[in-house]
């Protein structure tokens, strides 16, 4: 039904909604008498400074790609280097304990060899002091140098020359619960650790009265007490003095600081005290081991 009313009549609300209409009415024409016969298709404007930027934009994240790129190629290169150097300072390690067994090996022969003439030898009845060390021997870091001070310069202090091993002194280990069979040098420092097991100067002779203090490595020169922390308490400890054998049984079982140098103190009865570092290839602290001389 048509609305009959004049224009005077309508409010402005059915004014504006009939002019709305009319355009409507007037678009459907255009569209429908359109010679062509295409149809709408709506079409994104791109504000100026936007399409001025769009290449602008394309180059940055091209740049960031090959930069993204070169990193990770660089991280893979780093990568690569730690894993070479890491397998090199094994192979390093390795050759150089193969090394050290093959001495051990030599030496041993050398002392079946000799054993018969040990009797020839002086005995080493004037020993040192005790080391005065701040630290237990057996480490696997070998030791830094002292910085000079600024402007004076050091004099070289002549290290204290090692004892000739005695006829009574220790000249092998043997361990046979975890495999450990090793020649015995006097000394225990940086320098004496690399040819075996170590006997602290000063310390008592295998069967003596007094502490038998042996140190060694557990992770370079052959690792010799790498197996050390696998012994148990109560089993055989063999230590030899030329021809003579000596057997000390495992009593206590122990990890200390490096500075705890209490386990050096000398004893009454006849022990043996046997250091090593302690956890293997970080060597932080210092395992111990005491047995009694057996009976």
């Amino acid at each position: 039904m048509s609305d009959k009313r004049s224009v005077d009549d309508l409010s402005l609300e059915e004014l504006e909604a009939l002019v709305e209409k009319r355009r409507r009415i007037e678009r459907a024409r255009q569209f429908a008498e359109n010679p062509d016969g295409r149809r709408f298709r709506p079409v994104t404007v791109m504000p100026a400074e936007s399409a001025k930027n769009a290449p602008a934009a394309n180059g940055a994240q091209k740049v960031k790609r090959l930069r993204d790129r070169a990193l990770l190629a660089v991280e893979v290169l780093a990568v690569l280097g730690l894993v070479v150097i890491i397998i090199g300072s094994l192979t390093n390690l390795q050759s150089l304990n193969q090394q050290s067994v093959q001495a051990r090996d030599a030496t041993l022969s050398l002392d079946s060899a000799t054993s018969t003439a040990s009797g020839q030898q002086l005995p080493g009845s004037s020993f040192p002091p005790p080391s005065q060390s701040s630290e237990l021997p057996g480490s696997s870091f070998p030791p830094e140098p002292a910085p000079p001070a600024l402007g004076i310069q050091l004099q070289a202090v002549a290290a204290v020359p090692v004892p000739t091993p005695g006829p009574r002194s220790p000249t092998r280990i043997v361990i046979p619960s975890v495999n450990i069979d090793w020649p015995v040098v006097e000394g225990d420092s940086w320098e004496e650790l690399k040819q075996g097991i170590g006997h602290h100067v000063g310390s008592a002779n295998p069967g003596e009265r007094g502490n038998l203090i042996l140190s060694g490595h557990d992770d370079v020169y052959g690792e010799p007490f790498r197996d050390l922390e696998k012994l148990s308490i109560g089993k055989d400890v063999l230590v030899y003095a030329g021809n003579t054998t000596f057997r000390y049984i495992i009593q206590a079982k122990r990890v200390v600081a490096p500075a705890d140098l209490t386990v050096l103190a000398p004893s009454k009865n006849p022990i043996i005290t046997l250091i090593t570092c302690t956890p293997y290839r970080i060597d932080t602290s210092r395992l111990v081991l005491i047995g009694e001389l057996a009976p």
